[in-house]
């Protein structure tokens, strides 16, 4: 993936556009934080291997929008930005994240936008994908043959 970003300019372009798409997001999650006010009991504390995994997870769903699949990279967008969204906030707040969206009361559902987004972006991605996969369905059998045959080679 890495060397197809280094050397293809429309994965390029694709690539830089999910990432302003994931900013932008980032942007409205962290503007409804500070525009909303959030109760003292509705942040969310996490822990140094929440932020660690949720960097890795960043890297991860920003190299998907790498492939070839506009529907792809918009899923990628809008989980990058929520997480991007979510650790912003956390390194601001000594690892609370606020939730200033509130259904029900105290004992109900405190959320964010970033929370939306990352949940918009998993939905988006399972169909995207889905979808990518059927469409190369001949490219993967073809690597799930050679795959075999390799394995076959190795117990010879």
């Amino acid at each position: 993936m890495v060397e197809r970003l280094a050397h293809d300019p429309s994965t390029q372009l694709r690539f830089l556009t999910m990432l302003l798409a994931a900013a932008t997001v980032a942007a409205v999650d962290q503007w409804v934080k500070l525009a909303v006010a959030t109760p003292s009991w509705a942040y969310h504390q996490r822990s140094d291997g929440w932020f660690l995994g949720s960097c890795a997870l960043f890297v991860g769903m920003a190299l998907l929008g790498t492939l070839p699949s506009r529907g792809v990279a918009a899923g990628a967008a809008l989980f990058c930005g929520g997480i991007l969204g979510n650790l912003m906030s956390a390194s601001a707040h000594h690892l609370a994240v606020p939730n200033p969206l509130l259904i029900g009361a105290r004992d109900g559902i405190a959320f964010n936008v970033a929370d939306v987004c990352i949940l918009a972006g998993n939905m988006t991605l399972m169909v995207a994908l889905s979808v990518l996969v059927v469409q190369n369905r001949r490219r993967l059998e073809a690597w799930r043959g050679a795959a075999r045959a390799r394995v076959r080679e190795r117990l010879r």
